[in-house]
């Protein structure tokens, strides 16, 4: 058998994605880990899906990918969670005052621009995980900086959110695929927004050669400690 043919590369693409996705859903289970099970899926989309890959298979990337950012990610989770309760709170709370006062109107507009700023942070919070290794006050503040750099982008990010969640609410089943969909929607402009911004930061490339198949391929490696200092290590 060919397995260069396009139709079976296509059905081993599908079949990856599947795979993720179920692996997203499973490991997100918990809800404290949901924020490391996405950065583990954003990661082996990225990289080993439409990347170029580590020859180590779609379970063991998300796997070493999850375990890699579970610390972070579960403190990012709860504070994710405990951020989306207040806000929600404070929603509701304007909703029911934003007819009574002129005050109740300010304070209802306030948490809807409060409401947007944390939803288009919140799309890039696993994507800048999987990618950069910094405190977790660093991952927030470039999770912000890279949702208001491209606002439009960032919209566009929490519709297409909507849609999947829409349709995996009509169609069940869709939860086998969308997640996967979604990080794939993300990957091409992120990647390229997280490259640029490794350039303006002075990051290092280095070139390695996978011995198995006797391929040069670039892996960045660098680091990140902390926007202000403009140092962190970015993620192989």
């Amino acid at each position: 058998m060919n397995y260069n043919n396009p139709f079976i590369k296509t059905l081993e693409t599908l079949a990856n994605m599947a795979i993720v996705s179920f692996l997203w859903l499973v490991f997100s289970l918990p809800v404290l880990t949901i924020v490391p099970s996405s950065a583990a899926l954003f990661h082996t989309t990225s990289k080993i899906i439409f990347g170029s890959g580590k020859g180590n298979g779609v379970f063991k990337d998300f796997f070493d990918s999850f375990k890699e950012n579970l610390k972070e990610g579960a403190i990012l989770s709860l504070i994710m969670i405990i951020a989306a309760l207040f806000i929600a709170e404070g929603l509701w709370t304007g909703f029911q005052f934003h007819k009574v006062s002129l005050w109740g109107m300010a304070y209802f507009v306030l948490g809807i621009v409060i409401a947007f700023f944390f939803v288009t942070a919140l799309v890039h919070i696993a994507p800048v995980l999987s990618r950069f290794e910094a405190p977790v006050s660093s991952i927030i503040r470039m999770a912000v900086y890279f949702a208001i750099r491209k606002p439009l982008r960032s919209i566009l990010f929490c519709i297409l959110f909507v849609a999947m969640v829409l349709c995996v609410y009509a169609f069940p089943l869709a939860l086998l695929m969308v997640p996967a969909v979604y990080a794939d929607f993300q990957r091409g402009p992120l990647d390229k927004d997280f490259d640029l911004f490794a350039e303006e930061n002075g990051l290092l490339e280095e070139e390695t050669e996978e011995t198995e198949e006797n391929i040069e391929k670039k892996q960045e490696d660098a680091s990140i400690v902390d926007l202000e200092e403009r140092f962190s290590k970015e993620r192989k």
